[in-house]
């Protein structure tokens, strides 16, 4: 008989420590897939984009983005850096411009207020007062296990109240 509980109590072991590395690998892997998630769910949006003529009525045109906010669309806590901001509009290349690193956690985001763009080359007479602006992150982005270059994107059609070079 006592053979036969040492053979149980072996049996209940083995039984408790698969358990045990089951639920340790799937908190691994769940991990993992959220930082991957992290990473790669990086968005970014931008709110209030106003347009001038930084030399007067000839130009060049300045593109002023109100706030400009990155986040992930994961909830590990994320930091993102060598932040490189492009933008566009009605699909013409405006500029690029880095910005500074930034780290956010659940439910939080980056912020970047006041970023400029301009590009001498773009006739501001050419410009339509409803253009349709594009802005892309790149940046190296680290959550969790994983750090990795990504990039993600955003666009929206703005209605400018007025000509940016009108007299």
């Amino acid at each position: 008989m006592p053979g036969e509980k040492m053979g149980l109590v072996a049996r209940l072991s083995s039984y408790a420590l698969i358990i045990v590395l089951l639920l340790a690998f799937a908190g691994v892997a769940t991990y993992a897939v959220l930082s991957d998630n992290s990473v790669h769910g990086l968005t970014v949006r931008f709110y209030n984009v106003s347009w001038s003529c930084a030399g007067g009525t000839t130009g060049p045109l300045t593109f002023t983005f109100g706030s400009i906010v990155a986040y992930s669309s994961t909830s590990l806590p994320t930091s993102i850096s060598h932040v490189v901001f492009s933008m566009s509009t009605n699909g013409f290349a405006v500029g690029n411009v880095t910005a500074a690193s930034s780290s956010f956690g659940p439910g939080q985001s980056a912020s970047y207020p006041g970023l400029t763009f301009t590009n001498p080359a773009l006739d501001p007479a050419s410009q339509p007062i409803t253009s349709l602006i594009a802005l892309t992150i790149n940046a190296q982005v680290s959550a969790g296990f994983y750090s990795s270059e990504a990039s993600a994107s955003f666009s929206e059609t703005v209605h400018f109240p007025s000509q940016a070079c009108s007299t």
